[in-house]
């Protein structure tokens, strides 16, 4: 349940949140206890429950909230784009930034969703599906402009997908690769991904 609170609560929730995060990252979520959380914040355990039912109730709350975050930006941004390749590498640098930069969310979100109830993980599904099908969209559109030949979105999306959010495991921010070049890659790689497509859907349609 969503609880209305002020600014002072805001505040709090935002402070259990990065604490949620260094305990779920370091601990998992069975070892982390909302006492815990409290300690970490500085609150009782029992004002915890102004903002949770419980630590299921935490853990799909801050999951939701990293889904939204992610979706917000991304649909934000895609309001800017003209075209659907500009919107593709819009989708492709938030993307690889976001899992760069967020690297305990992303974890916490994948490891965890075995932790959440039936009914918490079927909701964190369907917000993951909506991202999925921002993506999906500027395929279709792209199709529908010319812009490239994609030949099923649905397919090509989960490529696309797989292939930059495993970018979180191996990058470091004090590695050989500074994420403005990183992204760079990505979007050359996706570029060419799709490149491919359409040089093979025109290829086939001269054939046939």
């Amino acid at each position: 349940m969503t609880r209305t609170i002020g600014s002072n609560g805001e505040k709090t929730l935002k402070a259990v949140r990065e604490a949620g995060l260094k305990r779920l990252y370091k601990q998992g979520f069975a070892g982390t206890t909302l006492r815990e959380l409290a300690k970490d914040v500085g609150v009782q355990a029992g004002s915890l429950y102004n903002y949770f039912e419980n630590k299921q109730d935490f853990l799909y709350q801050l999951m939701v909230y990293v889904m939204d975050t992610l979706t917000e930006e991304t649909n934000e941004r895609l309001n800017g784009a003209a075209t659907p390749y500009d919107a593709l590498m819009t989708f492709v640098d938030i993307h690889v930034r976001y899992h760069c930069e967020k690297k305990r969310e992303v974890m916490i979100s994948t490891t965890e969703l075995r932790s959440l109830t039936s009914g918490n993980y079927q909701r964190i599904i369907a917000k993951r599906d909506e991202y999925e099908n921002m993506l999906k969209e500027i395929l279709r559109e792209g199709n529908k402009q010319g812009s490239w030949a994609v030949d099923d979105p649905n397919i090509v999306s989960k490529v696309i997908l797989g292939m930059m959010t495993s970018v979180g495991i191996w990058y470091k921010k004090d590695g050989n690769f500074d994420l403005d070049s990183l992204v760079e890659v990505y979007q050359n790689m996706v570029d060419n991904l799709i490149s491919v497509e359409f040089t093979q859907a025109q290829h086939l349609s001269k054939v046939n």
